[in-house]
């Protein structure tokens, strides 16, 4: 289980933060995107399941005041082909989260649950373990993990 006081710990003995990282499986990725989002008073979902003309998951929904954020966790190491992977599953997040739009806008218990408005905003967005050369695609930002913070204190210059 991730404990973000041990890793602040970590942090402010002088361990980088890539290090730390490295250390961390799928699982507890999403989980450590979850608990930075819970300190920005996110509510998030692990694994938001939901169908709508088939089966789709999102990793990380996270709902604050009129915005959902749908988050694709890419636990990737560095790689050749990248950066047309990033693209590619900036297309498929993009597509998730305008089903995932459409199939709440259908469901009006989900719409009571999230309190959906019109003024709610459907955000995709990836968090990836390393800096990548490409930080935006279509719209989408592509936030590493380590600036995850930096870009939801910044959020409102973003989306």
């Amino acid at each position: 289980m991730i404990d973000l006081d041990k890793i602040r710990q970590r942090i402010q003995k002088g361990e980088e933060i890539e290090k730390i990282i490295e250390e961390i499986d799928w699982k507890e990725f999403e989980e450590l995107v979850m608990k930075i989002l819970e300190e920005h008073d996110f509510h998030s979902s692990h694994n938001f399941r939901f169908k709508f003309s088939r089966a789709y998951e999102i990793d990380v929904l996270a709902i604050r005041n009129d915005l959902i954020l749908g988050i694709d966790c890419k636990h990737w190491d560095r790689g050749r082909y990248k950066k047309s992977s990033l693209k590619y599953a900036v297309i498929e997040q993009k597509n998730r989260l305008k089903k995932l739009k459409k199939f709440i806008k259908n469901n009006p218990i989900i719409k009571n649950k999230f309190k959906i408005t019109e003024k709610t905003r459907f955000t995709p967005l990836l968090i990836t373990w390393f800096e990548e050369t490409l930080i935006e695609h279509e719209k989408v930002f592509i936030v590493p993990i380590w600036k995850l913070n930096q870009f939801l204190l910044n959020l409102s210059d973003y989306v």
